[in-house]
């Protein structure tokens, strides 16, 4: 019975051990292979860095990498910082000779005036005189990406 306990500890320490070593590219999923199951496999099996609970780490699929909205803060600093300021709070402010009020994407007020929709519309086409269009300047897709880091980044706090 002794032996037998033995030898049932060494075949599973010989199976965490062989799990365990795989190189990290076997745990990337495939450029969309079509198999859901092996995606979620994968990002199950991924480590969650810095997620201190383990509902963290069950979050951790589901949530998007830190950099995920890199390119777009850049287009922000570039462009909306100049009337919206650097950390959202928008106010007054005169850009091309023009006094302008802002609205302040932190505010509560503004979490409730425009869903996401809406607020694409916003930055694509403008408001009238109050805000330009920025269809010709900034991609469909980075206007998307621009109001999902505003809304997390100003919003959600």
């Amino acid at each position: 019975m002794k032996y037998i306990k033995v030898g049932l500890i060494a075949v599973f320490a010989a199976l965490f051990i062989f799990a365990c070593s795989k190189p990290a590219a076997t745990n990337t999923p495939a450029a969309n292979s079509g198999s859901n199951t092996n995606n979620a496999t994968n990002a199950a099996n991924k480590p969650a860095a810095n997620a201190p609970t383990s509902a963290a780490n069950d979050n951790a699929a589901n949530t998007a990498p830190a950099d995920e909205f890199a390119s777009v803060r850049k287009i922000f600093k570039d462009e909306c910082a100049k009337c919206h300021k650097e950390d959202g709070k928008g106010g007054e402010t005169t850009v091309d000779g023009k006094k302008l009020k802002v609205p302040d994407f932190t505010s509560d007020k503004e979490k409730e005036v425009y869903d996401e929709a809406d607020f694409i519309e916003v930055v694509t086409n403008g408001a009238g005189t109050k805000m330009p269009a920025f269809d010709k300047k900034i991609s469909e897709a980075d206007i998307k990406n621009l109001v999902k880091m505003i809304h997390k980044d100003f919003q959600s706090k």
